[in-house]
């Protein structure tokens, strides 16, 4: 051999085109999300009352990137149903069984705009949602299902928490 570093570089640049030349995967332009965690903690609100707070952790991709809301969205089709993006309902245990949670201020939630760069504007990314319980606590047993909509209007899927036990 007379130059061994010729032939690294040779291999190198090889195995950069064989690795480069990958398509991106391909995932689907209507949303799709997972339940990652619920974590729950004691802490004090932004009136300085202690609350136990949960944080719901979700991920989500999307295909075409279009995930989220800008402020100036609340004209048609963002002025009704599609005002909010990011939608939870709540259970709460009553005996054996679950009931639909009816809040005075429902769990609805506008995920901010983020803008997809590049050839490929697959979005993929976590939610944190943080839900406050105030003591003392009116219910000691809940689960979530969520949703999300994307700007063309698509659904996700429905994810579901486990039970959660709120403990004092």
């Amino acid at each position: 051999m007379k130059n061994p570093s010729r032939y690294i570089v040779i291999t190198v640049l090889i195995f950069a085109l064989f690795t480069g030349c990958k398509k991106p995967k391909k995932y689907s332009d209507i949303p799709a999300i997972t339940f990652s965690k619920f974590l729950l903690k004691d802490t004090i609100d932004a009136l300085d009352n202690p609350v136990l707070r949960g944080t719901l952790v979700f991920d989500f991709v999307d295909g075409d990137g279009d995930i989220g809301l800008m402020e100036s969205d609340t004209t048609s089709p963002f002025d009704s149903t599609y005002f909010y993006n990011l939608y939870i309902t709540e259970y709460y245990a009553v005996n054996d069984s679950f009931v639909e949670s009816n809040p005075i201020v429902p769990f609805h939630y506008r995920i901010p705009y983020v803008a997809a760069t590049g050839q490929n504007k697959t979005l993929k990314g976590s939610i944190k949602i943080n839900i406050d319980y105030n003591y003392p606590l009116s219910k000691d047993t809940v689960y979530y299902s969520f949703y999300i909509y994307d700007r063309a209007l698509h659904q996700s899927n429905i994810e579901k928490t486990p039970v959660i036990i709120l403990t004092q």
